[in-house]
């Protein structure tokens, strides 16, 4: 349960938020590009069904083999999950978060990435908004898209696209602010925050290298964040953590395709 102190700030927050998610009409001339994407709390994007490049050909990582996996159409968040969007499921469910996720909240950070949750506090939101967390197949083919590219925007690193060490913003930013954007339009799957996964960190099949901490003990988060550096860290990149650990860890949610969308082979109009 939420503590009374904190019930009146949070009113305040979601009231806020909710005013801040009306578009006001334009005066004047429309620019010709606008500075921000539109942003829609819980928006998916539709992954069409098909094969993708999964992994990496180098034997040294955890993520060897390389291989093309044919995945089932889904929906993917186009945005990580913000501060706003998990503070509404604490307070409508209601939830004790594990995580102290108010330890990088602040009133102006609602659209933020939501960082400092657990993996089951990950579980939980996404459960309550009627999805669940990617699988590490879905998470990479929504980054990398089906050509299997080592950025969302392609082979070579392109500096202040992502929120990255190298863009020097040493915490989360808002998840429209950059240009860190795959293939099928899902936003900040290289930078920003690092996102828990459904999966346990264990061996790819074929695997060669060998993990000490392959089993049921971590689970697998995918992407860097802010203190990481992003020009050497390739969206087949894996990394692990204890499903209680804290820090620059937040999510997006996932969903299966409704029968119509995987009758059209997930193919968008």
């Amino acid at each position: 349960m939420i503590k009374k102190g904190f019930s009146a700030f949070a009113l305040l927050l979601v009231c806020f938020y909710a005013c801040a998610k009306k578009e006001e009409a334009p005066s004047g001339e429309t620019p010709a590009v606008p500075a921000k994407p539109a942003f829609t709390p819980g928006e998916t994007v539709l992954i069409p069904a098909g094969e993708f490049i999964f992994g990496s050909s180098d034997k040294e990582t955890t993520a060897f083999p390389q291989q093309k996996i044919n995945l089932p159409a889904f929906r993917i968040d186009k945005y990580e999950v913000t501060n706003a969007e998990y503070l509404d499921f604490c307070i409508k469910a209601p939830y004790a978060s594990e995580g102290n996720y108010r330890l990088f909240f602040t009133a102006e950070k609602g659209r933020y990435p939501v960082v400092n949750i657990t993996w089951n506090d990950a579980v939980a939101y996404c459960k309550w908004a009627g999805k669940r967390l990617p699988t590490e197949q879905e998470w990479e083919k929504a980054a990398r898209g089906a050509d299997g590219r080592r950025y969302p925007w392609g082979e070579k690193w392109e500096s202040g696209r992502s929120n990255t060490y190298e863009a020097s913003m040493r915490g989360p930013t808002e998840v429209t602010s950059l240009d860190d954007v795959s293939p099928y339009g899902v936003h900040d799957m290289l930078g920003n925050a690092q996102e828990w996964i459904a999966d346990w960190y264990k061996a790819y099949k074929g695997a060669t290298k060998k993990d000490e901490n392959f089993g049921e003990r971590f689970r697998v988060l995918r992407g860097a964040r802010w203190d990481i550096y992003g020009s050497k860290f390739y969206l087949w990149v894996r990394s692990a953590a204890l499903p209680k650990a804290l820090y620059g860890y937040g999510c997006r949610c996932a969903k299966d395709a409704t029968a119509e969308e995987a009758a059209k082979g997930g193919k968008t109009n």
